[in-house]
């Protein structure tokens, strides 16, 4: 299928999925034309790639499992997922406590400013 055609099948715009090609993370033959011609399966790998992106994944940590993004290696794609999951869940656990320190100095930098307004 040309690169439209994905795009239309996957939701993704023709300039992402020429991104991701790019990137590594898909592949395509080239025909006589040139023109990229893709295989059924880049219909499901294109929306597992995009599925972590949503789900707040680099291209650069999806790379490091693009090789397992289809069904020929189930058994690594899970090691390698919940792995890559488990570290992101970490990365997220620890920004989120920085931003709950910072609430609790914003707020409390508030509440002195608050103070010193109704002193005055």
């Amino acid at each position: 299928m040309k690169i439209g055609e994905l795009a239309a099948r996957t939701g993704a715009s023709v300039r992402s999925i020429r991104h991701y090609e790019e990137e590594g993370l898909l592949r395509a033959e080239r025909g006589p034309n040139r023109y990229r011609d893709f295989g059924e399966p880049a219909v499901e790998r294109v929306q597992r790639i995009r599925v972590l992106l949503r789900n707040g994944f680099t291209i650069d940590e999806i790379r490091s499992v693009a090789v397992d993004l289809d069904d020929t290696n189930l058994g690594s794609v899970c090691a390698d997922v919940v792995r890559l999951y488990v570290a992101k869940l970490a990365e997220l656990d620890a920004r989120i406590a920085e931003m709950r320190a910072l609430q609790r100095r914003i707020r409390g930098r508030l509440g002195e400013i608050e103070r010193q307004r109704t002193a005055t």
